[in-house]
């Protein structure tokens, strides 16, 4: 379970957290505040028909986005959302990229199971050179190389908000390599691409559309009752990149420019 009553030392402590549950009624709040822990070791895929509540969950685990209440108490390293682009200028070239990111997650680095010369083999198969800029790769590169990016450094809890491009064909060795890094480390995901989830999650938590837990357990439990609420499985999938989780975290299905946080 994922509960403070758990024997184990949280790595994420949820304690009287509440989000906005309504993109259109700022004043709709998640009636019972959170109080659960995320332990050593808890893949979790936190479920809910509400994409806009997952959308609040991520944008606050990434401390872009401060709760209406509580807080959430850190007892050890986060990271960006996977596949994000991480602060970086785009004028930045791949080496200039890595080396602006190693100074500031030095340590995550350092603990890394993933070696600088497994992150240039993989970019180098998809004609990623070090000297590019990063404005000047194509769509695909791009999104391969924010992804290498991210599973390159070691971090306690990975933040993954989109799996898409994660389970892509072409992304194969990004998930061999995300499995390594991921040894013994946590990580929270929302979405429902079940294939995601029973490949790299262990554990599930429903939640309803006012963000109140419904369920914390088994993953193939809490697949099941969130399946039994969705009639259109394309519309699961779809899903996966309805936000645009970067820095800028504009909801990318509106048609205005409006930040809706």
């Amino acid at each position: 379970m994922l509960n403070s009553s758990s024997s184990a030392k949280p790595i994420l402590a949820f304690d009287k957290f509440v989000l906005r549950a309504d993109k259109s009624d700022s004043s709709v709040l998640i009636p019972s505040p959170w109080n659960w822990c995320l332990n050593p070791g808890d893949r979790l895929a936190v479920m809910t028909t509400n994409s806009f509540l997952s959308y609040q969950l991520m944008a606050t685990l990434s401390d872009l986005v401060k709760p209406v209440s509580g807080e959430i108490v850190q007892r050890g390293t986060v990271s960006w959302p996977l596949g994000g682009e991480g602060g970086l200028d785009s004028k930045l070239t791949i080496d200039q990229s890595l080396d602006f990111l190693s100074n500031i997650y030095s340590d995550c680095l350092e603990k890394s199971l993933i070696t600088l010369e497994d992150f240039d083999e993989v970019l180098k198969a998809q004609s990623i050179e070090s000297s590019s800029r990063l404005k000047d790769l194509e769509k695909e590169q791009k999104d391969y190389f924010y992804m290498a990016l991210s599973i390159l450094f070691s971090f306690d809890v990975y933040l993954v908000p989109k799996f898409r491009y994660l389970m892509s064909r072409k992304a194969m060795p990004l998930r061999a390599l995300f499995h390594r890094q991921l040894e013994g480390n946590s990580l929270i995901s929302t979405g429902r691409n079940n294939r995601f989830l029973r490949e790299f999650c262990n554990k599930g938590m429903v939640l309803n559309g006012l963000g109140e837990v419904i369920f914390q357990g088994d993953l193939e439990q809490a697949i099941a009752l969130v399946n039994q609420n969705v009639a259109d499985a394309a519309e699961v999938d779809s899903e996966d990149d309805q936000f645009d989780l970067g820095d800028s975290l504009k909801n990318s299905d509106r048609d205005d420019s409006t930040d809706v946080l």
